[in-house]
């Protein structure tokens, strides 16, 4: 039988499937962490019948797990998890494992300042040692926002999602979850630019990248897929859910992604939906593409679902 743990700050706590445990800095607090950036009930793990889920209880910074900002997440083996300042991470113990997984090094890094708080003299050496911690989590985000991040539109960029999507597809087959895709393509984009310049066509794809950002969740991943393609992930999404994003998306990009020169800006969309027999990365990818290559066929403009995942009498 698998055994799953937390490790935070010094400890490591094994989970037990009939308990929800509490984060947050309250001493109550099943996992308490000493920090005034972390809300009192800060957030929840609990049991969901499949896997491990952790919830944010509408904290006042927010949870991030695996440096996303996440509302209610299954959580997967390694995965970490950062509330205010402290960094934790979920790891399972599979059955022919004889010995603890070792932790990342950030929860090594997390246990050494925690161990230098609490052997300091004073607490106001304590809290120095805290905020130098903050300031290396802040810098050190920084860097990884840089490495991540299209530089052009602030979306993730292509590196990013190509490992966001294979996490979650790895969660997705080991717990059965639900995933979606959607791939965006600005219609007649080369005219843009042959038309108005690059600077327009520059303004036009952050202005569409902001619209497209503004139309997900917390929980989803908007990327740059490449040139004038943009994509989403949405986790514990079904194609309808999906579908339901990706239309709130191109009506908004259709109203408001127009640019100084008066030009309408649309967008088509092909959305896809994890099939867990069959998918991985490439196949989920290539259904939302060939959903897209349809949403053009049909006139631009619109969104198209995978035909795969429609019924025949919808």
């Amino acid at each position: 039988m698998e055994k799953h743990y937390i490790y935070y700050l010094d400890s490591n706590l094994r989970l037990s499937k009939g308990q929800q445990y509490i984060v947050g800095r309250s001493q109550e607090a099943d996992i308490c962490l000493p920090d005034k950036r972390v809300s009192r009930k800060h957030a929840a793990i609990k049991w969901s019948g499949t896997g491990y889920t952790l919830t944010d209880l509408q904290s006042t910074n927010g949870t991030y797990v695996n440096g996303g900002r996440a509302g209610s997440i299954l959580l997967l083996d390694g995965d970490r998890i950062r509330i205010g300042s402290h960094d934790l991470q979920y790891v399972v113990l599979s059955p022919h494992q004889e010995q603890m997984p070792q932790p990342d090094d950030t929860i090594i890094f997390e246990k050494k300042v925690h161990e230098l708080a609490s052997e300091a003299g004073s607490s106001e050496m304590a809290a120095k040692i805290r905020s130098l911690k903050l300031y290396y989590n802040k810098k050190r985000d920084s860097l990884s926002d840089m490495a991540f991040r299209d530089e052009l539109t602030g979306l993730f960029n292509r590196r990013y999602f190509d490992r966001k999507i294979q996490e979650e597809i790895e969660r997705c087959t080991r717990y059965s979850r639900m995933l979606s895709l959607i791939i965006c393509d600005i219609d007649h984009f080369k005219q843009f630019n042959d038309t108005f310049g690059h600077q327009t066509g520059d303004e036009i794809l952050r202005t569409v990248a902001e619209l497209l950002k503004k139309s997900c969740r917390a929980s989803d991943t908007a990327a740059r897929y490449g040139g004038e393609e943009m994509a989403v992930i949405l986790p514990e999404t079904d194609l309808d859910g999906a579908m339901l994003v990706a239309e709130k998306a191109r009506t908004l990009i259709a109203a408001r992604g127009g640019n100084d020169t008066g030009a309408t800006v649309t967008v088509s969309m092909g959305v896809a939906s994890f099939r867990s027999n069959t998918d991985g990365p490439a196949e989920l990818i290539a259904a939302a593409d060939k959903a897209l290559y349809r949403a053009k066929a049909a006139g631009r403009n619109c969104s198209v679902a995978d035909e795969a995942e429609v019924p025949e009498n919808r």
